[in-house]
């Protein structure tokens, strides 16, 4: 620091030293004067992480030193320091590169709040703020929310896992709605106690931010029907532009499923969908289907944890048919989301697909060889495209190697192929072995599978398969 050695552009600041990740221990007795003397002073540091500090050390006067500092463009606090963000005000208000403010992983006490409410009323360069697992709750948010109005230029809103309610939303929302020509692209608000009327409150905020591409509300289990369709009301905003939705953890009925896709069907911009783990069975899928025919932009779908979908026929084929008719590049359907019939009939839906990437197939512990043995329609295609094949957790044996390895022949698109917890012996690696290099004829040698670069899991799984092999 005292150099300004250009490699010096992070430091990371904690009481104890629990491994290498730290750049600097605070020890009892420290004499912090010069590092902060030095921090103010750098014009090479970047970002500046304070975890921890003993409790009889004077915090006030190292923040105090910071004021002189032009270069920090990142803080992270992940500690209390009580009265003594007071003291960041001369940083705050003199520095101008600041861009990134967290706080995070402890709890923020109403006074607290307060004191950084005044904070960012000093702050005009911020464009992102985050509060990660502080427990502001609806009380204490509301503090920070107030000042929101004042910072249009903010781009990400970061309030993860918060205990934020219906009132926290009312905050927001009132916010958003009265700030001029707000920058707002990507606002995560997973994980808090949001219900459907905080949708509601939320919503009339989130129209006027015509810049919104990504919004997360993953993990409130509290928002259903009622909550989407307000939602819906917004996909379907003149301005609306969002690119990424993710919606996991929430209870998508088939009425819920019905609303929400008549605002996916507005929604041509939508580009990442995550529903996973969201109570959605055949009826909601079919529903959805028909709404994200109109998503021509649409990359990569989440499905995964939707348990009813192992009893979907119907609905599997209308996914398969939306992934070859659309722009999906990847598929998830992890976690006991699909049996043997269901992968039967969304392969049969997709097998001419020319545009699919990634197909996540992980933990469907109802797959069998009989399952993996439909894939080869979709591998033998001479539109596959497909380059990734995930299947970790599967219960995958001798019959669903052999399976795999005889789709495979003249594939060639797919690179990778990842499995654990495989119970495939000798044999199944001779069939994996065989695709690689046939060396029955030298013709077969020739038209081998010289595309694919990986298959299993981890190295040691790798290893014992080839060298029972061997």
């Amino acid at each position: 620091l005292r150099d300004n050695d250009p490699d010096i552009t992070y430091i990371s600041i904690q009481d104890e030293r629990e491994d290498d990740y730290y750049d600097f221990v605070v020890r009892e007795g420290d004499n912090l004067g010069w590092l902060c003397y030095f921090v103010g002073r750098s014009k090479q540091l970047r970002g500046l992480s304070i975890d921890n500090f003993p409790d009889n050390l004077n915090i006030a006067a190292f923040l105090r030193g910071l004021r002189h500092n032009q270069s920090i463009e990142s803080l992270c606090i992940s500690t209390d320091i009580g009265e003594d963000f007071k003291s960041l005000r001369p940083f705050l208000r003199n520095n101008n590169s600041l861009g990134d403010l967290t706080f995070s992983h402890f709890d923020i006490g109403l006074q607290c709040a307060r004191n950084i409410a005044l904070l960012l009323g000093q702050q005009s360069s911020l464009k992102c703020l985050c509060f990660q697992e502080t427990n502001l709750g609806d009380e204490m948010f509301v503090e920070i929310a107030s000042v929101l109005r004042k910072q249009p230029q903010i781009e990400e809103l970061n309030f993860y896992a918060n205990n934020i309610g219906r009132n926290g939303c009312v905050a927001l929302g009132n916010a958003l709605e009265g700030t001029g020509n707000p920058n707002l692209a990507t606002l995560y608000f997973g994980y808090n106690d949001i219900d459907d009327e905080g949708i509601h409150a939320l919503v009339a905020g989130l129209i006027n931010c015509d810049k919104l591409t990504s919004l997360n509300l993953n993990g409130n289990a509290l928002i259903t029907g009622a909550g989407l369709r307000s939602l819906s009301t917004l996909f379907q905003s003149e301005h609306c532009r969002l690119e990424q939705l993710n919606l996991d953890q929430t209870s998508i009925d088939n009425d819920g499923a019905a609303v929400l896709t008549a605002g996916l069907a507005r929604l041509p911009s939508l580009k990442k969908l995550h529903l996973s783990d969201s109570s959605i069975g055949d009826q909601s899928l079919q529903a959805l289907v028909g709404g994200l025919g109109s998503c021509n932009l649409l990359e990569d779908l989440y499905l995964s944890s939707n348990n009813m979908l192992t009893q979907s026929v119907v609905g599997m084929r209308s996914l398969g048919t939306l992934v070859q008719r659309t722009n999906i590049h990847s598929l998830f359907l992890c976690d006991d989301t699909v049996n043997d019939e269901g992968l039967q009939y969304l392969v049969d839906g997709m097998a001419n697909c020319c545009r699919l990437k990634k197909l996540v197939l992980s933990y469907n512990n109802s797959i069998t060889a009989v399952g993996l043995s439909f894939l080869s329609s979709l591998f033998r295609s001479e539109r596959c495209s497909l380059c990734t094949l995930l299947l970790n957790g599967v219960n995958l044996d001798d019959d669903g190697a052999m399976a795999l390895a005889n789709g495979l022949i003249g594939n060639m698109s797919l690179k990778t192929l990842e499995f654990s917890r495989s119970g495939i012996t000798e044999r199944g690696w001779t069939a994996f072995f065989k695709l690689l290099c046939d060396t029955s004829s030298v013709n077969n040698t020739y038209f081998s599978n010289h595309t694919i670069e990986k298959i299993g899991g981890s190295p040691t799984t790798r290893l014992k398969g080839l060298a029972d092999i061997v």
